[in-house]
């Protein structure tokens, strides 16, 4: 009899062992439309572990051989709102199948920029201008979308002194210039040559400063040297190149 005992919890304690392991927690993440959303980075966290996956081209995810208990599970991407949930597994559902969508969320850049020469940007830009720095009206938060956190610009007054033609949209007058509040500040009272995205940002590879009528920069090296109206030309006829 007691060897009988002895048999039963040998074979109970393997039937239990080899639940533990067998669980499996696996899904879909897609977008609110239903499309599926790939390079979605799925971690599951139990007490001290934790697994990663990440998402295939349709989707999908598998996480195998999970051991029994309470999983945190969270779903991430970039450009997108993460999401998460605690997920149970037991012998009675070792098994969970997810099917999550995620909302479109904030993109913050942060200090990401496309660099171009001054050659390479004049066909690209919307203006081309010659300008006075009046005020430095100090650091603005930008918002991309309502309920999103964007880049922490530097806001100037300026006056056109003079432009390019780039895209037919340079304006004289007063204006306001941003640049990325971590770069070298403008100085008001201060002339630059400035290439300005349609946004409205000039970056700090894009900005050239002017000391007594020459383009000083050293970031400036096709312009170096020459003045400021013959800079102005020579940006206005590179703005053309692509164009013809």
């Amino acid at each position: 009899m007691l060897r009988a005992v002895l048999l039963a919890l040998a074979l109970g304690v393997t039937t239990v062992a080899a639940q533990t392991d067998d669980g499996l927690i696996a899904g879909r993440i897609t977008d609110k439309s239903g499309g599926p959303l790939p390079g979605a980075r799925i971690t599951i966290t139990s007490g001290a572990q934790s697994r990663v996956a990440v998402t295939d081209s349709d989707g999908q995810f598998t996480l195998r051989s999970l051991t029994m208990g309470a999983y945190h599970v969270a779903a991430e991407l970039a450009g997108f709102t993460s999401i998460s949930g605690e997920i149970p597994l037991n012998p009675s559902s070792p098994r969970v199948h997810l099917a999550w969508s995620m909302e479109i969320g904030c993109i913050v850049d942060g200090d990401l920029r496309v660099i171009y020469r001054a050659r390479e940007a004049a066909s690209l830009v919307d203006a081309i201008l010659h300008v006075r720095v009046i005020s430095d009206d100090g650091p603005v938060l930008m918002s991309v979308r309502p309920g999103c956190t964007g880049p922490l610009l530097r806001e100037y007054s300026v006056k056109v002194l003079g432009s390019a033609p780039a895209r037919d949209r340079a304006n004289t007058g007063q204006r306001q210039v941003f640049r990325p509040a971590n770069d070298a500040r403008l100085q008001p009272a201060q002339e630059y040559l400035v290439l300005l995205w349609p946004d409205g940002r000039a970056t700090d590879d894009l900005v050239l400063p002017i000391v007594s009528g020459l383009v000083a920069s050293p970031k400036a090296g096709e312009l170096s040297g020459m003045r400021v109206d013959a800079a102005l030309k020579r940006l206005e006829l590179w703005s053309q190149e692509k164009r013809r």
